[in-house]
């Protein structure tokens, strides 16, 4: 990469300003290693977190993530095992997440691919549950969740159209196409209880859009 295409990452994603450019100029002429380079112009965590947390309040939670997924692309920031202790370690110098804070308890998320894939996981251990993973569909609305070990995926699907089929429940709809059933409602209790009902393997996948929950279950064996 050329010293002007960091340049204009620093600009764009690193927190820098214009009054900054010589600086960067003349520190980017006197690097010779790429990893180096990158470091110069990676935002630092607190930089990175303020800035997404502004996007997030103040445009919309889809600016947040794609400031943070452009970022992760222009300077290869993804990682396939991520964890809180990974900032700073040798390999991984320019590796950033972003800090969540769910019901008191701490969490980060980072991508680990450029497809968009990113991982949710917790400063300490955590048992995953349904209740917590439709927790994050609420912070994450534009993106469909799925739980893998110990960690919650998040990826930028779309689904097909569905069609109506019955009512489970006063609380719960379920409607099909071609790859899956589709629980919704408003009760994260009864769902669960109705996709217990119906039998599924794991995968299942989770969404939360305009203040209904949905529960995606593979046709697919």
């Amino acid at each position: 990469m050329e010293n002007k295409e960091y340049l204009e990452i620093a600009m764009k994603y690193g927190g820098f300003m214009a009054q900054d450019s010589s600086f960067l100029s003349h520190r980017l002429e006197n690097l010779r290693d790429e990893a180096e380079k990158r470091l110069l112009v990676t935002p630092p965590a607190s930089v990175l977190n303020a800035y997404f947390a502004e996007l997030y309040q103040k445009r919309s939670p889809e600016e947040a993530t794609n400031y943070f997924f452009e970022l992760s692309q222009a300077l290869d920031i993804f990682v396939q095992a991520p964890s809180f202790d990974l900032e700073g370690q040798v390999g991984h110098e320019n590796f950033r997440f972003v800090r969540l804070n769910l019901s008191g308890k701490s969490f980060g998320y980072c991508y680990r691919n450029g497809v968009e894939e990113a991982v949710i996981f917790s400063e300490f251990p955590q048992e995953i549950d349904a209740e917590l993973i439709f927790e994050m569909t609420q912070i994450f609305q534009h993106y469909i969740l799925h739980q893998e070990e110990d960690k919650i995926i998040m990826i930028p699907e779309q689904m097909e159209s569905f069609v109506a089929v019955e009512e489970l429940s006063d609380l719960t709809n379920l409607d099909e196409n071609e790859d899956y059933i589709r629980l919704s409602g408003y009760s994260i209790e009864d769902i669960m209880e109705q996709a217990e009902k119906i039998g599924y393997f794991d995968p299942i996948k989770y969404h939360f859009e305009q203040g209904k929950f949905y529960l995606y279950i593979s046709k697919v064996l």
